[in-house]
């Protein structure tokens, strides 16, 4: 049998893109004026947003795909027809429909830390939206940077966990 490319590699070029708009709102050029770093910045809390939810897509996808066959498949395949929000709520439903143990253990690292990462993750799906309606007009670079970090986290995770085959050594590595 062959062996599975892990992650999907849909989301590599998506990953890189992520990593190379973070990179430049870091390192911001002297050049770059004060509107055009506060447009960058609010890309980069679009863009977070929307890596996290492919992610959260392609691997349940591809999960499903690996792991069953047939009219099983099928019907698995067709609950996930679109893309969802990435909201603490729906990532844990949706894992909750693989696994409630991996479901379990998504809201327990979540709310470790008096709920952080929870609160983080609900922050970055809020701003994105906000951003996308015109509002969310006072986000720093700083902040967005945090948020991207905890995009980056969340997906790491769903990454590694979902891999349909993590005994074949095709776990997630960077």
């Amino acid at each position: 049998m062959a062996r599975l490319a892990w992650p999907p590699q849909d989301l590599i070029p998506l990953e890189r893109g992520l990593d190379e708009l973070a990179n430049s709102i870091r390192e911001r050029p002297r050049d770059r004026t004060d509107d055009e770093q506060i447009w960058l910045t609010r890309y980069l809390v679009v863009r977070s947003c929307g890596y996290l939810e492919q992610v959260l897509y392609s691997t349940t996808i591809s999960h499903i795909e690996h792991s069953s066959g047939g009219t099983a498949k099928s019907y698995a395949l067709s609950w996930l027809s679109r893309s969802i929000n990435p909201t603490p709520d729906n990532v844990h439903t949706t894992l909750g429909r693989f696994d409630p143990s991996m479901a379990a253990e998504f809201k327990i690292w979540l709310d470790d830390n008096r709920g952080e990462l929870n609160n983080e993750l609900s922050s970055l799906v809020a701003r994105r939206h906000g951003i996308a309606h015109g509002l969310n007009e006072g986000m720093g670079s700083r902040r967005a940077l945090e948020l991207y970090i905890v995009c980056k986290q969340v997906a790491d995770w769903l990454i590694l966990r979902l891999n349909p085959n993590p005994s074949r050594g095709t776990a997630y590595t960077r």
